[in-house]
C-alpha cells in the first residue's frame, strides 16, 4: 500500500545577534512570496548557475557553528544562503505560516524534534525520495531511533518509514561532573542512577560544594522541559510511558519501574536547592558555572557555557560522560535534535536545490567541520580525528558519540502528536514529586489516571 505521506504529498499542485546575522543578502524574490530563487542555467555551461536559498534557524548556543558551516557551503558551492535566525519557538511559527499559506518563503525547514511529528502528520514536509528517488542517508549517519523515517500508517518513526528529514544537530543528554571534587573524594564516574545519588550525598557531606548536584525540577506545563530530563530516569529504570506507541497506548506511569524513576527524581532534587520549582535548565547550568553544584546532566550543547572562562568559575574542571544506561544496555538519554526537511509544495527546481543543501550539510566533510566549529555532528565518522578541539570539547563529543551509537530502535523521547496535551499533565505532576509534595507512588498513580483519561479522550488504540 502506498505510504499516505508519499501519496498525498504527490498530489499537491504547484541572544544570537551580530555573530549570526550574516547580513541582508541579495536575493531574487519569486512570484510566490519572496522566497529563495533559482537562477537561469548559464549558456556557457551545462551546470546550473548558483542559487539563493532562504533558510530559517534558531537562536541557540550551537548556531554560531552552523553559521560558520553555512559560510563554508557558500564558498564551496557558489550558492548564497539567507540564514534567518528566530527565537526557538518562532522557528516553528514561521514555518507553519509559510507552509499553510504556500508562500514558499523558505527553501529548507529546520525542525525541532518535538515538532517533527506534527510536520510529518500534516504533510508540511515532503519525502526526500520524492525529490530524488535514489536519496538515502549514508550508513555513518546515526539513526537516532529512526528520526528520519516516518511511518504514516502507524504515526510513528520506524525503519520502514519514508525518508522525510535528515538530522542536523545531534543533541543528547550527558553527565557533567566536577573532576577536582570527584578526585579529592575518590569518586568513580557513575554507571547507575543510584551511584549518581550516592556520589551526590558524599559531596554534600564533604562540604566541597554547596550542592551535591543540581537538576532540572521546574515544571512548565505544555513544554518539554522537566519531562525531557525525566525521560533519562524513566528509560534508565526500564520504564516507558506507554505499552507500545503506535499500537497500544495503555499508560504505564504507575508501573513499579516508573515509580522507581520518580523516586530517583525526588532523591536527585534533594541534592540541590530546596526551592526545587525554580530549577529550570538555565538555573541548573548557572549552579554548575558558579561552582555551587558538583554534578548534573543536561544537553551536550550546554558544555560550552561551562567551559567559557569569562562566565564560568569551573572552566577546565568539568568531566563529561554518557548517562547510566537502560537495563538492556542501550542509552537512556533523551534526544533533543534539530532536523532539516523540504517544504511541501515547493517548486521542483527549488526542492532539488534544497535537497542538495541538505546532502551537503549532512556529508562527512561538513559534519567534521561542524564539530570543529563547536557543533554536535550527526554521523559517526565526523567524530574521528577532529582537530583543534580542547580536552573538554573532545570529552563532550566522545560522550555524545557513545550515546548516539547506543540509542535503541524505539525512541527514547516524546515523539507523539499529542505531546503538548501530555506535557500539560507530566510537567506539573513531576514537579510535585520532585518537590516532595507527593510521594513517587502517589504522584505516578495520579499521572496514570490522567494519562488514561487523555488516551481515552483521544481515542488512541489500546491493547
Amino acid at each position: 500500500m502506498m505510504n499516505r505521506t508519499r501519496g498525498r504529498v504527490a498530489t499537491r499542485a504547484a541572544s544570537l545577534v551580530g555573530a549570526l546575522a550574516i547580513g541582508a543578502l541579495a536575493l531574487s524574490a519569486c512570484a510566490s512570496g519572496g522566497g529563495g530563487s533559482i537562477k537561469p542555467t548559464s549558456e556557457a555551461s551545462d551546470d546550473a548557475a548558483p542559487v539563493t536559498l532562504v533558510v530559517p534557524t534558531s537562536q541557540a548556543p550551537w548556531n554560531p557553528a552552523y553559521a560558520k558551516l553555512v559560510d563554508e557551503y557558500e564558498k564551496e558551492t557558489g550558492n548564497t544562503v539567507d540564514l534567518r535566525p528566530f527565537p526557538n519557538p518562532d522557528v516553528k511559527t514561521q514555518e507553519v505560516n509559510d507552509v499553510q499559506s504556500q508562500q514558499h518563503t523558505f527553501d529548507v525547514y529546520q525542525i525541532n524534534e518535538g515538532d517533527l511529528v506534527q510536520f510529518n502528520e500534516n504533510e508540511w514536509i515532503q519525502p526526500l525520495t520524492d525529490i530524488d528517488p535514489d536519496y538515502a542517508p549514508d550508513k555513518e549517519t546515526f539513526s537516532y531511533s529512526n528520526i528520519a523515517r516516518w511511518d504514516a500508517d502507524n504515526d510513528i518513526f520506524s525503519s520502514d518509514g519514508a525518508l522525510t528529514s535528515a538530522p542536523l544537530l545531534g543533541n543528547v543528554d550527558i553527565f557533567m561532573y566536577r573532576t577536582d571534587i570527584y578526585k579529592e573524594l575518590g569518586l568513580k564516574v557513575p554507571t547507575t542512577w543510584d551511584q549518581v545519588i550516592s556520589n551526590g550525598k558524599k559531596i554534600q557531606g564533604s562540604g566541597l560544594a554547596t550542592y551535591g548536584g543540581a537538576f532540572r525540577t521546574q515544571g512548565v506545563a505544555g513544554t518539554y522541559a522537566m519531562t525531557y530530563e525525566f525521560q533519562a530516569l524513566l528509560n534508565g529504570a526500564g520504564a516507558s510511558w506507554f505499552t507500545e506507541p503506535g499500537t497500544d497506548y495503555t499508560p504505564q506511569a504507575d508501573d513499579k519501574s516508573a515509580v522507581k524513576a520518580a523516586q530517583w527524581l525526588r532523591d536527585l532534587a534533594m541534592l540541590g536547592p530546596s526551592a526545587t520549582t525554580t530549577m529550570g535548565q538555565a538555573q541548573v547550568i548557572a549552579a554548575m558555572q558558579s561552582g555551587d553544584a558538583a554534578q548534573t546532566y543536561a544537553v551536550a550543547a550546554a558544555a560550552p557555557q561551562l567551559e567559557d572562562p569569562s562566565n564560568s568559575a569551573v572552566a577546565g574542571k568539568i568531566g563529561y560522560a554518557p548517562l547510566p544506561t537502560s537495563p538492556d544496555g542501550t542509552s537512556s538519554s533523551a534526544t533533543g535534535l534539530w532536523v532539516l526537511g523540504v517544504p511541501a509544495g515547493l517548486p521542483d527546481d527549488r526542492a532539488k536545490a534544497a535537497l542538495s543543501y541538505i546532502k551537503w550539510m549532512t556529508s562527512a566533510k561538513a559534519m567534521k567541520m561542524f564539530a570543529e566549529f563547536g557543533g554536535i555532528p550527526t554521523r559517526s565518522d565526523a567524530y574521528d580525528e577532529v582537530s583543534g578541539l580542547s580536552d573538554a570539547a573532545s570529552a563532550t563529543l566522545a560522550a555524545v558519540a557513545e550515546t548516539a551509537a547506543n540509542l535503541p530502535e524505539n525512541p527514547t523521547s516524546l515523539r507523539y502528536a499529542f505531546s503538548t496535551d501530555m506535557l500539560n499533565l507530566t510537567e506539573p505532576a513531576l514537579q510535585e514529586i520532585a518537590a516532595g509534595n507527593v510521594s513517587a507512588a502517589d504522584g505516578m498513580g495520579k499521572l496514570q489516571d490522567d494519562l488514561s483519561a487523555l488516551v481515552k479522550k483521544l481515542k488512541l488504540p489500546q491493547g
